[in-house]
């Protein structure tokens, strides 16, 4: 009886051992058998999860699209993990256990201290008591959805319920990337977030000119911190912020964050320029020590301040923290400010990290020339203490002040809003691109912010039926 011919091998890929074979393998493409027009690749793929690899057969018309085949085959191959787990592994991957590693990834990714504690504050209060058990292979949407509903009772704002459904899809992603849950599934396919009632021409991220406060609202309470905060007060938990007064000017005319308030130091004032250089920002994470970190987005930016604030406040600030005497000149604190910077400079230059230069060379906290700080600690204030002092000279402008009074819906940080609007818009009239220059943050946050479409053509419609 005569043999069968074999088919003539073609090509074969590198030996393997996936797929639960004890023999290594490869995958291999034939010509055409005797009798047939069909080239002939085979290899193995997964079964099933848990099962062994099958062998698997692929034909083509053409030597051409075989290769094609037998290219796609290998590469697939390289890319695929050992053989899958067994399925008590896979019951001990939980939404739980996707939360650590979705926090150790966010460490691994250099987030700042607060975005940690804002993620492990959403993931302990919302995500784990609601689904913590829910083996990640079988997270649906209807699981998706309970975490929704109980964020729902205590996230009263828009933003606070996207940004809880930005921690799941961050972790959805992050179960697709480790295999732990298949790509087939999207258990957030079909999750909406009740849509928030906006203006017409606005974004979801507009701010109501009505959270805008006006710049004699501004000057009343730098005007109230000076007279509680500064020689004259009579408060000792007051006067523990000296520059209180001129430190909301800061922030009222500069747009700075309150972070980078924190961190402004001696150095970072160019008095012959008319600006500080914004490089830093003050964290302060729960249960830890404060330190001085990197400004938000890693985007350093100068910010022009009136040259009264510069020249009448933060000069003798300035002198006092490089020991120089109330007499000394303008040019004798530039020409010490610059001798500081050449001294962090050369410091920096010995460094192995070379992204270290005279602004960002590490300095003992308790050693660095602050500009604003708790003068029972000489350092920064911490953000508790810092807004109990704001409502205390918001409590007295109210009193003293009535014409001025400060809204309680108006909170310190929109003290940035009032410099980017009504000071560098429209006080000294910046353009937003320059607006969003002196901010650190990008056109088109700004634009979102503060720009609504048609808002010109109301007030000129407004205008002409004024006297109709």
């Amino acid at each position: 009886m005569a043999t069968r011919s074999q088919p003539k091998l073609l090509a074969q890929g590198k030996p393997r051992t996936t797929g639960g074979s004890s023999r290594p393998w490869r995958v291999r493409l034939y010509a055409p058998a005797p009798g047939t027009n069909k080239y002939q690749v085979f290899f193995k793929a997964p079964a099933g999860e848990g099962e062994p690899w099958k062998r698997v057969l692929r034909r083509a018309a053409s030597e051409e699209e075989a290769r094609r085949i037998f290219a796609q085959a290998e590469a697939a191959l390289d890319t695929e993990k050992d053989l899958p787990v067994a399925a008590d592994v896979r019951a001990s991957r939980t939404i739980r256990m996707l939360g650590e590693e979705y926090l150790k990834d966010s460490i691994e990714r250099g987030k700042q201290p607060r975005t940690m504690e804002q993620r492990v504050s959403r993931l302990n209060a919302h995500i784990l008591p609601t689904i913590g058990d829910v083996p990640v292979t079988k997270w649906r949407v209807e699981h998706s959805r309970k975490v929704m509903e109980k964020g729902a009772k205590t996230l009263f704002s828009q933003r606070g319920r996207e940004d809880l459904r930005g921690q799941l899809s961050a972790m959805r992603k992050l179960a697709w990337r480790l295999g732990w849950l298949d790509r087939s599934i999207d258990p957030l396919d079909g999750l909406e977030i009740g849509r928030a009632n906006i203006l017409h021409g606005a974004t979801a991220q507009y701010v109501d000119p009505r959270l805008r406060p006006e710049t004699r609202q501004v000057r009343a309470m730098a005007a109230a911190a000076d007279k509680l905060c500064g020689p004259e007060g009579s408060d000792p938990l007051m006067t523990r912020l000296p520059l209180f007064g001129t430190k909301i000017r800061v922030a009222g005319f500069g747009g700075l964050r309150l972070g980078e308030q924190n961190a402004l130091r001696a150095i970072d004032v160019f008095f012959e320029h008319g600006y500080v250089h914004v490089n830093g920002s003050w964290i302060t994470p729960r249960g830890r020590a404060g330190f001085r970190g990197p400004v938000k987005n890693h985007t350093i930016h100068e910010v022009p301040l009136p040259r009264s604030l510069m020249r009448d406040e933060l000069l003798p600030r300035v002198k006092e923290l490089l020991g120089l005497p109330t007499t000394a000149s303008l040019q004798q604190v530039i020409n010490a400010q610059e001798a500081e910077r050449q001294r962090r400079a050369s410091l920096a230059a010995r460094e192995k990290d070379k992204n270290v230069t005279w602004w960002n060379y590490p300095v003992p906290p308790e050693d660095e020339l602050w500009l604003f700080v708790d003068t029972a600690t000489g350092l920064p204030v911490k953000p508790e203490m810092h807004n109990e002092r704001w409502h205390r000279v918001r409590a007295w402008v109210d009193e003293h002040d009535p014409d001025n009074v400060w809204p309680r819906t108006i909170v310190y940080r929109n003290l940035r809003h009032h410099a980017a609007t009504k000071w560098f818009h429209e006080e000294l009239g910046e353009p937003w691109e320059v607006v969003a220059q002196y901010l650190g943050d990008k056109l088109t946050t700004v634009l979102n912010h503060y720009v609504r479409a048609g808002e010109d053509a109301l007030r000129d419609s407004v205008g002409k039926l004024a006297t109709r």
